[in-house]
């Protein structure tokens, strides 16, 4: 059992998963991704997505682009949908996981229901907004009028 791997300290919980690269057999290679995981199965997979900007010299503008990766999830690290997550290089482990979770960067999970309820509250506000301003206006003319 690994204790640190690149100055990252082994996790808590123990696994006894042999691709892990704390509690396995796995060697990790010194190249790293960081992204957020957007999918997880059950097979001890998981997909990171980043985003990256890139100049585009013809329109003279910057194009979003976005990077997946299929990873491997080990159990003791078992990062949950949202989170920020650290990923290394090592050997092929299936047809498309060529990369493990080795950390994971912040702890709060993510979920779609707080950004549906804020966008509510912003159409709730705009519509107030807009109610407040039609009144303000009302009133301007009723006393250019007098």
């Amino acid at each position: 059992m690994r204790k640190e791997l690149f100055g990252i300290k082994a996790p808590a919980k123990e696994c006894s998963d042999k691709k892990c690269p704390f509690h396995g057999e796995l060697n990790v290679k010194k190249e790293f991704f960081t992204g957020k995981v957007i999918k997880k199965d059950i097979n001890h997979s998981a997909t990171i997505e980043w985003f990256r900007s890139t100049y585009l010299h013809k329109y003279e503008r910057y194009a979003l682009e976005r990077s997946r990766l299929r990873v491997h999830n080990p159990a003791c690290i078992n990062a949950e949908i949202g989170q920020e997550v650290l990923a290394a290089k090592t050997r092929p482990l299936s047809k498309t996981k060529h990369h493990v979770i080795i950390q994971i960067k912040n702890t709060e999970i993510k979920t779609s229901a707080p950004v549906v309820e804020s966008a509510e509250t912003k159409r709730e506000q705009k519509k107030e907004s807009q109610t407040e301003q039609k009144e303000a206006s009302k009133s301007s003319r009723k006393k250019q009028t007098e």
